[in-house]
């Protein structure tokens, strides 16, 4: 089994783009949503292949965010295990 070094600066880099493309998506959806804002109070039209394009990125982008989150969790109580273990 071989292993890979990885510094935790790299693994907050990865969990920040996550984060970053995650708003990108939320800003896009509130942004179809918000198109669909008619005049005086009217309802307006929503152009549904844009709402699910912007509600999927959405869902694809969270659950990355939240893999690469738990990731970096991991590797970041492995490391403390490993300091407990060498502290005795």
């Amino acid at each position: 089994m071989s292993t890979a070094n990885i510094d935790f600066s790299q693994l907050i880099s990865v969990v920040e783009s996550h984060a970053n493309n995650y708003e990108a998506a939320l800003i896009e959806l509130e942004d179809s949503a918000t198109s669909s804002e008619g005049s005086n109070g009217n309802p307006g039209s929503v152009n549904i292949t844009e709402a699910t394009v912007a509600t999927t990125r959405v869902q694809l982008t969270q659950s990355l965010t939240e893999m690469a989150s738990g990731i970096a969790k991991n590797a970041a109580d492995h490391t403390k295990g490993l300091g407990r273990k060498i502290g005795g």
